[in-house]
């Protein structure tokens, strides 16, 4: 027998808790669409949420559309790409990157897009650093705003260091045997998940290793230095970093955020911000998340 549990009365459905939003809902290439505050504003703020996340990926989404809005010219981009939700398993930042020349692209030619901020919520802190470097349209943008720019691999290691030297074993051995779009067993991770995949989050160097706190100051340089020495950036004003000094996906028993908050700055250049959250937590739903809406505020400001 199976019973139906009877669902909640009107009156007890939560309200969308991270706010409910009116604009234009369109489609920007086959399969993906994307949500807009204002179409006709020429300058354009995309929202790149982490692991999991779709539309309105964070508490402070509704604040920064209020911004937008303040400011008069900004628009609040919030894209669905393949990796959106649980397609990051099967798929890399070289895709992302080629669905945001799409989204860019569509928002230039038909939504009056002239000049576009990145910002980045977890894994769209790599989606947006990987844009700086691969992007198409690359020149094109003004801002690019790192919220909990943290390390999977740094991450991953929290909990039990031979469960995660057991998992990446397996993913590179399916590498080597040319099996990278096989799936990880259940057991290694919470979500469906490709052995490529998981050697690009889990891995030394690899595609998604942008800010893990093991890298010396060179390495870091190496790998973020092209932030401020990229001529094909010559549009790019500034990038801030704004990281959590409370985030729970970060080793905090081991790692100075404060610290490594500056490290990045540093390794990126002069174009670079810091902004450290020393209460907040990953996704701003505790701690500063006022202080980092005034900031990215008053960087959007400086844009024309």
């Amino acid at each position: 027998i199976i019973v139906m549990s009877s669902s909640p009365p009107p009156s007890q459905l939560p309200k969308s808790p991270y706010g409910s939003f009116q604009g234009t809902l369109f489609q920007y290439h086959r399969n993906l669409v994307s949500f807009e505050s204002n179409t006709s504003a020429p300058l354009k703020c995309i929202l790149l949420g982490g692991l999991s996340d779709g539309m309105i990926p964070t508490p402070y989404c509704k604040g920064l559309e209020e911004k937008c809005h303040e400011l008069g010219q900004w628009s609040l981009v919030q894209p669905i790409l393949s990796s959106s939700y649980l397609g990051f398993g099967n798929g890399d930042l070289d895709r992302d990157v080629q669905e945001l020349n799409f989204l860019l692209e569509y928002l230039k030619t038909h939504n009056s897009g002239t000049h576009f901020a990145l910002v980045g919520h977890s894994t769209g802190c790599q989606i947006s650093m990987h844009y700086l470097k691969h992007g198409l349209h690359r020149n094109l943008i003004s801002l690019v705003v790192l919220q909990a720019p943290a390390s999977d691999r740094e991450g991953a290691m929290m909990d039990s260091i031979s469960k995660y030297e057991t998992n990446l074993a397996i993913a590179n051995d399916l590498c080597q045997q040319k099996k990278e779009n096989e799936m990880m067993p259940r057991s290694a991770f919470w979500a469906p998940i490709t052995a490529k995949r998981f050697v690009d989050l889990q891995s030394v160097g690899g595609m998604d290793d942008y800010f893990s706190s093991d890298f010396t100051d060179l390495q870091l340089k190496e790998t973020l230095g092209y932030v401020s020495s990229d001529e094909e950036l010559n549009k790019l004003q500034a990038v801030l970093v704004a990281y959590s000094g409370a985030d729970e996906y970060v080793p905090t028993d081991r790692i100075d955020t404060r610290q490594l908050t500056q490290r990045l700055v540093n390794a990126m250049g002069t174009l670079a911000i810091p902004l450290y959250l020393p209460t907040a937590n990953h996704n701003l739903s505790q701690g500063e998340s006022d202080l980092f809406l005034e900031k990215v505020g008053e960087l959007l400001q400086k844009i024309e």
